[in-house]
């Protein structure tokens, strides 16, 4: 008999037990077994459901189950009628909040309640993975420096590796990532910035075999879906390609890279409109990313829009001079100049400069977007 089977047959014999129906929560949401915790609290007794222990795992199976507002509403109460405040409803509303896109209330939860060093390391990931969804990359590598514990170093290594690989740091992340795999063939986020490198470099079979991995056992990583689908864009699959990064959109609405790959998938398809959505809303998440200015420039340019690409792509240089966009946004205005071999140097000597930090487009492909989406006079 498994224990979650004994702890049921417990739990059933005697229903007002808080503590047996609080052992089999943890073991059916440890499992991963949400539906049947959430029937087990709805059928509890109601003075039993309603103990701060008992709401604390229905919490967590609201957590699990994707309702993180409900989770965050209910650890909130807990808080205000718990003193001391354990650890685990401090953790909880601050993951919970960060899934909510709040991470500047996730770190102010973490800040505001005193805390014992019984899970440092539990708590030193959450600070990072804060820090991470605040672009604070250098920060969040000092929490976990800081955090030798010797707990988690699984995932310590992973988190460190997708920091450095969004620093830009290939080597390091890919360092980081081999040391996480070590202890953990399973790490997700090492598993991600292995299959990214790999894109990047084009073994495309071992990049989508990576990305299939993390989603198989976590349907809903949003940079893995990202992943695949640059993966899939590159394989010339673009309606395929957009339908996996606009799953990524949902997941990550305020990830800068997923808002990038999205208007690329658009541009390919050449829905210019839907492109310049996507840099609207990556223009709403950071006003200086000089990326986005460089990606509105291109699409100012292949609309013809001569005085706006050229505004924008001024503010994009200024910016991020070695920014991929503003570069193709340069050669469509060679273009319309009618300097051919300028306008190709312009990408060819931006994609030998800058290997593998993206999803390349070659010249001849943007000069034939250009003729397809030109309105005709």
């Amino acid at each position: 008999m498994t224990r979650v089977a004994q702890l049921s047959a417990f739990a059933d014999q005697d229903p007002n037990n808080a503590l047996l129906l609080c052992d089999l929560l943890d073991e059916l949401l440890a499992t991963g077994n949400v539906a049947e915790s959430r029937r087990r609290l709805n059928a509890a007794p109601a003075a039993v459901g309603s103990l701060p222990e008992v709401r604390f795992r229905a919490a967590r199976a609201e957590l699990l189950a994707g309702e993180f507002a409900g989770a965050a509403q209910t650890l909130q109460a807990l808080i205000g009628h718990l003193q001391p405040i354990p650890s685990g409803v401090v953790h909880d509303l601050a993951y919970a909040q960060m899934l909510m896109g709040q991470a500047e209330n996730a770190l102010r939860t973490l800040d505001t309640y005193r805390l014992d060093d019984s899970d440092a390391a539990a708590f030193a990931l959450l600070r990072a993975r804060a820090l991470h969804h605040l672009r604070r990359h250098q920060d969040a590598l000092a929490v976990l420096d800081a955090s030798q514990s010797g707990q988690r170093m699984a995932e310590t290594h992973g988190l460190r590796a997708m920091l450095w690989l969004d620093e830009g740091d290939t080597a390091r992340a890919h360092f980081e990532a081999q040391r996480a795999l070590e202890l953990d063939l399973n790490q997700h986020e090492a598993a991600i910035v292995e299959g990214t490198l790999a894109l990047w470099d084009r073994r495309l079979d071992e990049s989508k075999a990576m990305f299939e991995q993390v989603l198989a056992r976590h349907p809903h990583s949003g940079r893995a879906l990202l992943g695949l689908g640059q993966d899939t864009m590159l394989r010339g699959r673009v309606p395929d390609a957009r339908a996996l990064i606009e799953r990524a959109a949902r997941v990550m609405p305020a990830h800068l890279g997923t808002l990038h790959a999205l208007a690329w998938c658009q541009l390919l398809e050449g829905d210019l409109a839907g492109a310049k959505q996507s840099f609207d809303k990556a223009f709403a998440v950071d006003r200086t990313f000089g990326e986005t200015h460089g990606g509105l420039a291109l699409v100012h340019a292949l609309r013809g829009e001569r005085a706006e690409a050229e505004a924008a792509n001024k503010r994009a240089m200024r910016l991020d001079p070695r920014g991929r966009t503003a570069h193709y946004a340069t050669s469509v205005l060679l273009l319309d100049d009618g300097r051919m071999e300028e306008a190709r140097r312009e990408i060819d000597q931006l994609l030998a400069a800058s290997p593998g930090v993206d999803v390349a487009i070659p010249a001849d492909f943007i000069f034939r977007l250009r003729e397809l989406v030109r309105p005709r006079g």
